[in-house]
């Protein structure tokens, strides 16, 4: 008879809730240990991994352009872990240490108006035309021309920039700077 209320108010007897109930809690604690004590490990060595293979990244950008009395521009560089990609030469060329792939970027920023178009060119080696760029003439007072595109420069190689008829025309400020990095 006691049987029956057992199976008749659907109660199941307190030491087989209980036995139940401790097998689940086991397994469950044993599958969290397992976890911490394989995911946790190989979480951290992926870190590990991943942080001592980052690779250095080369950054050089010029700005606050200036002339000297034979015309030639002075930039103030800012080199950003170069040591071994680029070197800055006293004669305002940068020096190319490692060949390889470097995307090399630049703008120019006219603030008056002049007769003549208004020329940037950027030069590899003494002659050796990388690119140029050349904006209007137009009655605007300020206009601006850029460029960017990956070059594959060697060992060796000199970089440099030019513009035409001065910096008179020409902000010297933060609208004016070219630059190059390593891909």
């Amino acid at each position: 008879m006691e049987m029956s209320n057992f199976l008749e108010n659907g109660n199941i007897p307190r030491e087989a809730n209980n036995s139940r109930c401790n097998g689940m809690n086991l397994c469950t604690l044993a599958a969290l240990a397992l976890l911490i004590l394989v995911v946790v490990p190989l979480l951290i060595a992926c870190f590990l991994c991943l942080h001592s293979q980052s690779p250095e990244i080369c950054w050089a950008h010029a700005t606050l352009p200036s002339e000297d009395r034979d015309g030639y521009i002075i930039w103030k560089w800012n080199l950003t872990d170069c040591s071994s990609f680029i070197r800055n030469g006293s004669d305002q060329k940068l020096e190319i240490l490692q060949s390889g792939m470097y995307f090399i970027y630049a703008q120019v920023t006219r603030i008056k108006t002049i007769k003549d178009y208004f020329t940037m060119t950027l030069y590899r080696d003494q002659n050796i035309l990388l690119n140029q760029m050349t904006g209007t003439n137009s009655g605007e007072d300020t206009v601006s021309i850029n460029f960017g595109r990956p070059y594959f420069l060697s060992k060796g190689e000199k970089l440099f920039c030019k513009v035409n008829n001065g910096l008179g025309h020409i902000s010297t400020e933060n609208q004016t700077y070219w630059g190059l990095y390593k891909m």
